[in-house]
């Protein structure tokens, strides 16, 4: 298998999170060679330096020197909008599994979906374009999640859940079986969703409700 080239696009914490995802996968298996980060507004580049890491630039670096990427951004909005843009230069995102996470069969991941460690995908679950799966994250069978959508650690999804696009999961949110999380709604953290969330709503609390 040849190693490709990547570039992460975001160097805060995130990014750094996804580099240290991309460092377990080629323990395993060189697959790819990181040879950077890019980021409009990069902050603390001296946490960059102690990982060894480059800042290449801004993101028109990575549209003058195309690329296979990764989007290391924990915010759904500005990942479809640099997705977008990439897409438009003709630029492709990896599929990133840690190797401590489990996928299991007959699973689907998008371009772009990131399974960080520890994290579960048991079977028949649709993981759409440039979702994340933050660490220690579970998603149960005949399940269907849309794109952009951000998982924060530990959140919990049940069977036969179905989530829109653009959902954002706080902290050890739990989303119990056969529910519908609409596009662009907010779960909160340690949220027990126990009923249908609306498209754009806001849920919080134990059960969750709209706020």
């Amino acid at each position: 298998m040849a190693v490709q080239d990547l570039v992460i696009v975001g160097a805060g914490g995130h990014g750094r999170e996804v580099y240290d995802t991309l460092l377990a996968v080629n323990a395993e298996q060189p697959t790819f060679r990181v040879l950077g980060v890019v980021d409009d507004a990069p902050r603390h580049t001296d946490r960059l330096d102690r990982l060894g890491l480059e800042l290449l630039g801004d993101v028109d670096w990575l549209v003058a020197h195309p690329c296979t990427y990764v989007l290391g951004i924990g915010t759904s909005g500005p990942r479809r909008a640099l997705s977008d843009r990439l897409g438009a230069a003709g630029m492709t995102a990896a599929t990133v599994v840690h190797p401590d996470a489990r996928v299991g069969p007959d699973c689907r991941l998008g371009e772009g979906v990131m399974v960080f460690a520890r994290s579960t995908v048991t079977t028949n679950v649709t993981l759409g374009r440039h979702t994340h799966l933050n660490v220690g994250c579970s998603v149960q069978h005949d399940t269907v999640v849309g794109e952009f959508v951000q998982f924060s650690p530990n959140v919990f999804v049940n069977g036969d859940c179905t989530l829109g696009d653009d959902v954002f999961l706080g902290t050890s949110a739990t989303v119990t079986r056969g529910l519908t999380v609409g596009d662009g709604a907010t779960v909160g953290a340690g949220a027990m969703v126990l009923a249908d969330v609306g498209p754009g709503t806001r849920v919080v609390g134990v059960p969750a409700r709209p706020r």
